[in-house]
């Protein structure tokens, strides 16, 4: 929608669907164009009330929708619930609506794991090469207050992290589409796998580039003009090398940003510069070598916290599937003493990193509820806060808890000096936190309070 039509709605009834950034952000901006009958609608009592709004918010907050006109709704409600579904035509999103005002050129970045870190390098080696360039994360400020539509804001690039949520129900053309892994995660949200699918890869026909991690392959070979990547296929990393097809073009000897995972997923920025100009890579491979020199990690994701009495203690926070656990544990090998997992089901399988846990031995394992059966079996018969050693393969040592002072504490007392005590979940955990933010906080705070004792 064109803000020009937009307007025509001013005084029509004008509904946001869920309160919290991307609703506040929302709100801000139809003010600026001087809408008159703006209604939030939402769950939860919502304290800071402003004058001129209407607010609903209680259980049935949803039975009003069909008399608005238009309706805003946030990433975070699922557009698979029945009383959404019955106005779908009424719906827009941020990111929708960005996207139809905003002509110039954009990066749009979407896979399940890593797209946060690749989004960030890949904003900062196109500033280094000085490019007027903005960047959007997907879970931080939302796109309207990033970026002024309404004064026509333009930039050279917009590097754009898209979450699944966002892209449910969104028609967009794009200048570079990338997608990297697709992992089970959010099914509960998007009404199952297929879904989820969908929504990640079917728009990516729109788009002018695609690349693609070739193990994708068979997920979209009805869609042409796709270039894809991974070992042998155009850009890639192998054997401490960045190749393009097989000619090598970069050492990753003095990269910052270390561990195979990691690297592969840089070889999608060369791909990126390689479309913008081709000449970057030759007469500018100095600048880009800088940026990966100095660039490391985002924060909660395998961000080193410090070292606390002899302890390093990893803070890999948004890891929330098995196969990022997965990659942070083939990060540090034997030197993980003891590793903090969640267990919310989102019916994910844990075999493989069942496996993992067994090749590197770790020894203490830190269990948050509720469904260690997934990768041990029952253990209701441990009562909580009390250690004990599970008769397995290696027998490690078990806390299950619900409390992060204990999980620290269990950490403090059996991960051996110079070694590493991981928090990596493996799964959400909005059973305890209702925001993955207060998890990482209390992990740091408790880490470096417990430190003093």
């Amino acid at each position: 929608m064109k803000i020009i039509d937009l307007v025509k709605l001013i005084d029509k009834k004008i509904a946001i669907l869920w309160y919290w950034k991307e609703g506040k952000s929302t709100l801000s901006f139809l003010l600026k164009l001087w809408f008159k009958d703006i209604t939030i609608l939402d769950k939860n009592k919502i304290i800071e009330q402003q004058k001129w709004i209407k607010y609903l918010c209680w259980d049935k907050y949803l039975d009003s929708l069909p008399k608005y006109e238009l309706i805003f709704k946030s990433p975070w409600i699922s557009p698979y619930n029945e009383k959404i579904k019955i106005v779908q035509n009424k719906l827009i999103t941020q990111t929708q609506l960005f996207f139809d005002n905003y002509e110039w050129k954009i990066i749009w970045i979407t896979w399940t794991k890593w797209k946060s870190t690749i989004s960030t390098l890949t904003y900062e080696i196109l500033k280094k090469l000085w490019y007027n360039v903005k960047l959007v994360w997907n879970i931080w400020t939302p796109v309207l207050d990033e970026i002024d539509i309404i004064k026509n804001e333009t930039y050279d690039y917009i590097v754009y992290e898209l979450s699944s949520y966002m892209l449910e129900s969104s028609n967009l053309n794009m200048y570079i589409w990338l997608v990297n892994n697709i992992y089970n995660c959010h099914l509960d949200w998007h009404n199952w796998r297929e879904n989820y699918e969908k929504a990640k890869l079917s728009i990516i026909k729109n788009s002018t580039y695609k690349i693609v991690n070739y193990e994708l392959k068979n997920n979209i070979n009805n869609i042409d003009d796709i270039i894809y990547y991974w070992e042998w296929w155009n850009y890639y990393h192998k054997n401490s090398l960045f190749y393009k097809n097989e000619q090598s073009i970069m050492s990753d000897e003095k990269i910052a940003l270390q561990w195979e995972h990691n690297k592969k997923n840089i070889s999608w920025i060369f791909w990126i510069v390689d479309i913008i100009d081709k000449k970057h890579l030759i007469e500018d491979k100095d600048k880009i070598k800088e940026v990966l020199s100095i660039f490391w990690w985002l924060p909660h994701r395998l961000e080193n916290i410090w070292v606390y009495n002899w302890i390093t203690f990893i803070d890999d926070g948004i890891a929330v599937t098995p196969e990022a656990t997965i990659a942070a544990i083939e990060t540090y090998k034997q030197n993980i003493w003891t590793i903090i997992l969640w267990w919310q089901d989102w019916d994910y399988n844990f075999s493989w990193l069942v496996n993992i846990l067994k090749k590197y031995n770790i020894s203490n394992i830190v269990l948050f509820p509720d469904t260690w059966e997934k990768i041990f079996w029952d253990l209701s018969i441990y009562k909580y806060e009390k250690e004990f050693i599970l008769k397995w393969d290696f027998n490690p040592k078990i806390l299950k808890t619900k409390s992060m002072r204990s999980a620290v504490n269990f950490a403090y007392k059996n991960t051996w000096i110079w070694k590493i005590c991981l928090l990596s979940n493996a799964a959400p955990s909005y059973n305890l936190w209702s925001w993955f933010i207060e998890k990482w906080l209390e992990y740091q705070n408790e880490v470096k309070t417990q430190c003093k004792k």
